[in-house]
């Protein structure tokens, strides 16, 4: 075992109760990774959920996509869309569901993290659209995930967290920090030991690690980089936010390293509310999946 593997195991033996992707995402993951999976294989799959099976019908059909017409099966999705963005959705609605919408967490409050996470993809996702066409299906499902170390965390502090609000709020220390001093580990690590225990790509699990600090590796990650322009601006920018001590300060070494320009960041959040207002209304998370 290495040392990593090592100080991931040590975080999953304080962290006891960690969440499982439900397994059709799972599958989704996998087979959208294999160049030899073909269409009908990928609905077959799909279709087994006829709950996740009509949201995602749903979604394809919102004015987010904008494709010419109206789409009324999985395969006609596929062939618009492509595999990609389909599995995009299939997190999506299966994440919608583990974030809950009635779960306070610590910095947001009932169903902010959820919020939060959908604005962030969101964000990613358009940054993408500006530098790197290529990665926008990528910077999206970083950008979702990039705080799910914070449902594991949220399911283990019920006897600390008014301890870590008070340091964020009373000491001024941020969010990290206090994870820090109160855990001994923050939800960066966290979710990126669960996002590897799902076997998720490395540039998943490296955007979840490093978003805060995409400067810690050299020659950082664009999809990094991209998820922590797009972490700060909608924090910022308040989404699904409570407290003002999460916002944290733009890398500006690694973002001009990487051409995401002010411009670029200012255009973003000035269309971000009509780019979230077009598919998020139909995104109401039914529930925290385990209370």
């Amino acid at each position: 075992m290495s040392r990593e593997e090592s100080r991931f195991e040590a975080i999953f033996k304080n962290v006891k109760e960690i969440p499982a992707l439900p397994d059709v995402a799972v599958r989704v993951m996998r087979m959208t990774r294999d160049a030899d999976v073909t269409a009908n294989q990928l609905t077959g799959v799909i279709s087994q959920d006829p709950g996740l099976t009509g949201n995602i019908l749903r979604l394809c059909n919102s004015a987010y996509y904008g494709l010419p017409r109206v789409i009324s099966s999985l395969s006609q999705a596929i062939m618009y869309l492509g595999f990609h963005t389909v599995r995009n959705l299939v997190l999506t609605c299966t994440i919608c569901d583990l974030l809950g919408s009635d779960r306070t967490i610590y910095g947001h409050g009932a169903g902010g993290l959820w919020t939060n996470s959908f604005a962030c993809a969101v964000a990613s996702q358009q940054i993408a659209y500006h530098i790197r066409p290529s990665l926008h299906d990528t910077a999206f499902t970083a950008g979702l995930l990039r705080d799910i170390g914070k449902v594991v965390i949220h399911r283990q502090i019920k006897d600390t967290e008014s301890t870590l609000i008070e340091l964020m709020t009373r000491a001024n220390l941020s969010l990290l920090e206090a994870e820090q001093q109160t855990l001994g580990y923050t939800h960066p690590e966290v979710g990126a030991a669960l996002a590897d225990r799902w076997n998720f790509p490395h540039e998943l699990v490296d955007a979840i690690q490093n978003h805060h600090y995409p400067s810690v590796t050299p020659e950082g990650s664009l999809v990094t980089v991209i998820v922590h322009a797009a972490d700060v601006m909608v924090i910022e920018r308040g989404y699904g936010v409570e407290l003002r001590q999460l916002q944290y300060p733009l890398d500006r070494t690694a973002t001009e390293q990487k051409q995401i320009t002010r411009e670029i960041l200012d255009r973003v959040a000035a269309e971000l509310d009509q780019h979230i207002a077009s598919i998020g209304e139909l995104l109401i998370p039914r529930g925290p999946a385990n209370p």
